[in-house]
């Protein structure tokens, strides 16, 4: 008993502390796309020595390593997390081994289910409105475009020119719009980030059973409502 009560404490302690001290994130992002069809992104995030990238392009396949400390821990293809579709009725019963999907871990079937659960667009505007949780220190953005219908390049480069200015002081877009006539894209984000994880972790639990308790009440509302009288 008093050893579950020195744990219980000790994990409150540590998570009254990281709800104090936030953690600084270095982020970057780029992505290009021609006009032949080829595009490629890659993204990486950095929270003191451990570093996250991910990376996808045209015929390859994505995937994402953790470093630490320079050192590569692990590579994971991220193609496993694509939903699996069902062969059809000409498709034969059973693929070969080599073409067989790997099965999905205990840890990625939990993960896909809270995900499934979640409204992914509610759950990021909540995030944004709350208060010192998630803050940006710095956000430069540079994009580069042109397109076939010169008149969309020239109303995309005045979207953006309206969107700097009602950005804040920490964020800046940086745009280079071609004139050639072809449909090319690049894009390059450096952004410095503040986060308070022990905020983060009490807002995720509060809004995870905030909506799973909605999506109950919703599914014993419509329970009721096709019930018989």
């Amino acid at each position: 008993m008093f050893l579950w009560l020195a744990l219980i404490s000790s994990l409150l302690v540590l998570l009254g502390l990281l709800s104090q001290v936030p953690l600084k994130l270095t982020s970057s992002v780029q992505g290009n796309a021609e006009p032949s069809g080829a595009w490629a992104v890659a993204c990486g995030v950095g929270v003191g020595p451990l570093a996250l990238s991910a990376i996808g392009a045209r015929g390859v396949a994505p995937f994402l390593t953790c470093h630490v400390f320079g050192k590569q821990l692990a590579q994971i293809p991220l193609s496993r997390w694509q939903r699996r579709e069902k062969p059809r009725a000409s498709a034969p019963a059973s693929a070969p081994e080599s073409e067989a999907h790997a099965p999905l871990t205990r840890i990625e079937v939990a993960l896909s289910r809270l995900f499934r659960s979640l409204d992914p667009l509610e759950a990021l505007l909540s995030w944004w409105q709350t208060e010192r949780i998630f803050r940006i220190e710095s956000l430069i953005v540079e994009v580069g475009y042109s397109f076939q219908d010169v008149a969309l390049t020239g109303r995309i480069l005045a979207a953006l020119y309206v969107l700097s200015g009602v950005l804040p002081a920490s964020c800046e877009i940086r745009q280079t719009p071609g004139w050639e006539s072809e449909d090319r894209a690049a894009l390059a984000a450096d952004g410095t980030f503040k986060l308070w994880p022990g905020r983060l972790l009490l807002w995720a639990v509060r809004f995870v059973l905030k909506q799973r308790s909605e999506a109950r009440q919703s599914a014993r509302l419509a329970k009721r409502a096709t019930e018989p009288s």
